[in-house]
């Protein structure tokens, strides 16, 4: 055998393209000098707590959960063995863990150096937050993940296992920076979220569960870089940003909101470095909102850092001004066809024209416009040609698609 398959690091990247553990398995089997790096590869990513929980001599499952077999304390070295080799965990299946086996397994004095390497979870809690005491310990967790649901029986626990996980997390993990929540959140976990300081990227899909509170407490982490949030349920005025600090370091802003609430935001920014934006607008065709304020505020806050540009509006096809349907200027009176009726109470301002991108004439660093829009923009041969002139480095340019009605 070369010498150089006997060096791990070297193993570790030709293992690495190979995805199937019974393959793996083999390999581990050849030789001494394989073992431990195929054996790292095959439970690197586990996709299910249970194989774990399988290590664990006279462990039954009876009815959907699992217990002892035996009341005596129970064998963990297995557990200790390869657990120490997972690096992810992704568990979105229902698993319940009885009571007395979990408290056993948290009293474990080697629980903590258990999960070492552990860096990534991903959990679905309304299916296994019993789960959450468990990986909690982990010092080296980076990145988690949590699918709190929409669940109004388990709002309570699963939100509890959220708060508690998060909270312990940060407090053990020197490492944890990265963070990520979809479903209904109670104000509980929000708090918590406001406290994790040392976050460089956050992901919060939690709807109107996203108070204004935290979202002033989030502004002033100083290295935050990769934010997501919808603000559509918060008024503009109930924005209260810091003047001393607020998004110092912010790169990529995924966002969804009204325009006047994504205006103050940017406005607020102090990050110059922001290089991604994504923006999707709501409530635009029934409020008096308008373009012109956000692409100022664009204009004025990434005009040297914006990279990517995407922006996103749709609006229903009876909101749309048909050219066979729209009435007159003349005439205004009230009419027994609700469409027209409809048309009338639309915001006049809502639809994105191409005139609107003048402002960002100066980008001249962008590379990416996406523009998904119902309808979507009307670009001219003259547009065009301020296209190429605007934005010589561009390289990727989506106008959307023709929507379609129904006859």
């Amino acid at each position: 055998m070369h010498q150089a398959l006997l060096i791990d690091e070297i193993l570790e990247v030709i293992f690495g393209f190979c995805t199937d553990s019974c393959t793996l398995s083999r390999a581990g089997r050849t030789c001494q000098a394989w073992k431990d790096p195929a054996l790292d590869r095959v439970w690197w990513r586990l996709t299910s707590f249970k194989p774990l929980l399988d290590l664990i001599p006279g462990l039954l499952c009876v009815n959907g959960v699992y217990v002892l077999e035996l009341s005596s304390h129970p064998d963990f070295r297995r557990l200790h063995h390869y657990a120490s080799r997972v690096k992810q965990i992704i568990h979105r299946q229902r698993i319940q863990i009885h009571p007395t086996l979990l408290t056993l397994v948290l009293q474990d004095r080697e629980l903590a150096s258990c999960f070492r390497r552990l860096a990534i979870a991903r959990l679905s809690l309304t299916n296994c937050h019993a789960l959450c005491p468990i990986i909690s310990s982990a010092k080296g967790m980076q990145t988690v993940e949590l699918d709190l649901g929409f669940s109004t029986v388990a709002f309570k626990t699963v939100n509890g296992a959220a708060s508690e996980f998060i909270s312990t997390v940060d407090r053990v993990s020197s490492c944890f920076t990265s963070l990520s929540l979809r479903g209904t959140a109670s104000g509980q976990v929000m708090n918590s979220v406001g406290h994790l300081l040392r976050l460089e990227a956050l992901h919060l899909r939690v709807g109107t569960s996203l108070p204004a509170e935290t979202l002033a407490a989030i502004s002033t982490f100083p290295c935050l870089r990769e934010l997501e949030i919808h603000t559509s349920h918060i008024q503009p005025e109930d924005f209260r940003f810091s003047s001393s600090v607020c998004f110092p370091s912010l790169e990529s802003l995924d966002i969804r909101g009204r325009t006047n609430s994504i205006e103050k935001l940017l406005q607020s920014m102090q990050s110059d470095s922001l290089a991604v934006l994504r923006i999707d607008i709501e409530f635009l065709v029934s409020t008096d909102d308008t373009w012109d304020g956000l692409f100022t505020a664009i204009k004025e806050k990434t005009h040297a850092s914006l990279l990517q540009l995407t922006i996103e509006h749709h609006m229903d096809t009876q909101d749309l001004p048909l050219e066979d349907d729209t009435p007159s200027s003349s005439d205004t009176t009230p009419t027994s066809n609700p469409y027209i009726n409809n048309l009338l109470r639309t915001n006049p301002n809502a639809l994105l024209n191409f005139e609107h991108l003048h402002s960002l004439s100066n980008h001249r660093e962008l590379r990416q416009i996406v523009l998904e829009t119902t309808p979507p923009i009307l670009v001219r041969d003259l547009d065009l040609e301020h296209i190429v002139r605007w934005w010589p480095k561009l390289q990727h340019l989506d106008l959307g698609s023709v929507p379609t009605f129904d006859p």
